[in-house]
């Protein structure tokens, strides 16, 4: 596959060293692993590497890719780390919004339940709605590379399904490629790959349903599965189900089929 960014021999302070990486072009890929494993370090260098018409941009060939370009092409969020332009959500779309994009707003709208927050000051949002409204604002944006950092801290698993299937649903109708860094391994279930780092180290990497089988790799690094996935985990890995159910009861309904 054809990769949009890449990192080779990576040494960086003390997180990582003769770190390498790639990903491809029009996936949504999930990185993991242990508290304090430089997931967050690794967002911020990504997007420092976007390759772009075959040329890479770094600090140290920072004319590589004219500035307009680079901030179209890659947004980067990070909890806490975003400002806004206008007043509230809505003033901020409108600013931009075309043809175009109207449908996929009314999307987001629906699917994020934007719409009795979209009309509020962004100062008085919980952080939660604030990460939904930059959110929206970039995936509009519609960049060749979307970057995320452990959002899904903020969101209950109802919520974050409504992203991921955001998430998913932009992937595939924009050719978008999204990467994003979890604390919870239950959120790699919908993303194509899964990275798990451990000592600077890519300890496992392959289709989620895949690493996630190897329970043992992923609790010797201080990772856990919970419960239900463990359990879902293991029926597939009998075929006994056909994907991973993290409810009881439709995975009872199931079984029982």
């Amino acid at each position: 596959m054809e990769e949009i960014i890449s990192i080779n021999n990576l040494t960086f302070l003390n997180v990582f060293s003769n770190f390498t990486i790639s990903f491809p072009k029009n996936q949504l890929i999930s990185v993991s692993g242990p508290n304090n494993c430089g997931k967050t370090t690794l967002i911020r260098i990504l997007a420092r590497q976007i390759l772009f018409k075959g040329m890479k941009f770094n600090h140290q060939n920072s004319m590589a890719i004219p500035l307009d370009e680079y901030f179209k092409n890659i947004k980067v969020l990070i909890p806490m780390e975003f400002t806004f332009t206008y007043e509230t959500l809505e003033e901020e779309v409108l600013s931009y919004l075309t043809n175009s994009n109207k449908e996929a707003y009314t999307y987001l709208c629906k699917q994020l339940k934007l719409n009795s927050i979209k009309n509020k000051a962004f100062k008085t949002l919980a952080l939660k709605d604030q990460i939904k409204a930059q959110l929206t604002i970039y995936l509009l944006a519609n960049p060749q590379v979307l970057l995320l950092d452990d959002i899904g801290l903020y969101f209950s698993k109802t919520e974050f399904t409504d992203i991921m299937n955001c998430l998913n649903y932009f992937k595939q109708t924009n050719n978008m490629t999204i990467i994003m860094t979890t604390s919870d391994l239950t959120q790699t279930l919908k993303t194509d790959y899964l990275y798990i780092l451990y000592n600077s180290t890519i300890v496992l990497e392959g289709p989620p349903l895949e690493v996630l089988k190897k329970d043992n790799v992923i609790n010797k690094i201080g990772l856990r599965l919970p419960f239900m996935m463990d359990l879902s985990v293991k029926l597939c890995d009998y075929n006994l189900l056909e994907e991973p159910e993290l409810d009881m009861n439709r995975m009872v309904d199931k079984l029982w089929k």
